[in-house]
C-alpha cells in the first residue's frame, strides 16, 4: 500500500490501521477507505434524521432554542 493510501486510511479510521492492512494493494485500500467514509456518512445522516424526528415531539416554539442548546 502506498504512503498516500495509508494516510487516507489512517485519517478515515482516526488511528493507525492494523498491521494486517499493510498487505492490501492500493485499490483495495482505496475501496476500504471509501466504504468506511460512506458508512460514516450514512450513520451521521441516520442520526440527524432521528434527532429531527425526536424534535417533532417538542413544542414548535421551543425547538430552535433546544436545537441550539444541543448542537452548539
Amino acid at each position: 500500500m502506498s504512503a498516500e493510501e495509508l494516510a487516507l486510511l489512517r485519517a478515515e479510521l482516526g488511528s493507525p490501521p492494523p498491521e494486517s492492512f499493510g498487505s492490501l494493494d492500493d485499490t483495495q485500500a482505496r475501496t476500504l477507505t471509501q466504504a468506511l467514509r460512506r458508512a460514516r456518512e450514512r450513520r451521521a445522516s441516520g442520526l440527524n434524521e432521528a434527532v429531527e424526528d425526536a424534535l417533532t415531539l417538542v413544542p414548535a416554539l421551543t425547538r430552535e432554542p433546544l436545537r441550539r442548546m444541543l448542537f452548539r
